[in-house]
């Protein structure tokens, strides 16, 4: 089965989806009102974590500090296959690639992780870890999500410094994602694979 998030107070939440109009609203031409996300309050749990308090916003995203680790498990043992941290946010990093091309979007944020999956990962369906550029969102200020996150980022580093797109049983990695986002404050959501819910974190 897919992974998801280690914590145990989310392994049983369910995506519920709202039923869609037939017809899409007329386009108004104004920006709609948002609100930054709050940190709300912890949610339930059923005992200790060693990834810590489960915190969610009001994005429903469990909130993360640099350096604050995190962590997937099996859907259907709860057994932790991978432990992560984000280390480091960096706006408008120093490029290396050679090739790299301006921020289709503004800036470019570079996202450092240390990653190491467990050998239990073997045992499901798909049995790798994965953090690319897709696998991200990102959010303004005002918590108005952006548009494009990868635009021209994959341009930016050299390969010797990003992390790998999948990650195996047993495996210890650093490396870096680069994103690229209009604003140069606000915030970014990994939200794996089917998982109604992600880790974010504020630059």
């Amino acid at each position: 089965m897919r992974t998801m998030t280690a914590l145990s107070t989310i392994t049983a939440l369910a995506l519920s989806l709202a039923a869609c109009s037939a017809v899409a609203p007329a386009d108004t031409g104004k920006t709609p009102d948002t609100q930054p996300a709050t940190s709300g309050t912890p949610a339930q749990s059923e005992g200790p974590s060693e990834f810590g308090e489960a915190v969610k916003n009001s994005r429903g995203n469990l909130v993360k500090a640099i350096g604050q680790l995190a962590g997937t498990s099996s859907l259907t043992s709860n057994v932790v296959t991978s432990r992560f941290a984000v280390t480091d946010l960096v706006l408008d990093p120093t490029c290396d690639s050679g090739f790299s091309e301006t921020p289709a979007n503004g800036h470019y944020l570079g996202i450092h992780l240390n990653v190491e999956s467990t050998p239990e990962l073997a045992e499901e369906e798909f049995p790798w870890v994965s953090f690319t550029q897709y696998d991200w969102q990102a959010y303004d200020a005002d918590g108005k999500r952006l548009n494009d996150p990868v635009g021209n980022a994959w341009t930016c580093l050299d390969s010797s410094q990003q992390l790998p797109a999948q990650i195996g049983p047993g495996q210890s990695v650093s490396g870096w994602i680069v994103l690229d986002v209009a604003s140069p404050t606000g915030a970014v959501v990994l939200a794996m694979g089917e998982s109604p819910v992600g880790w974010e974190w504020v630059y």
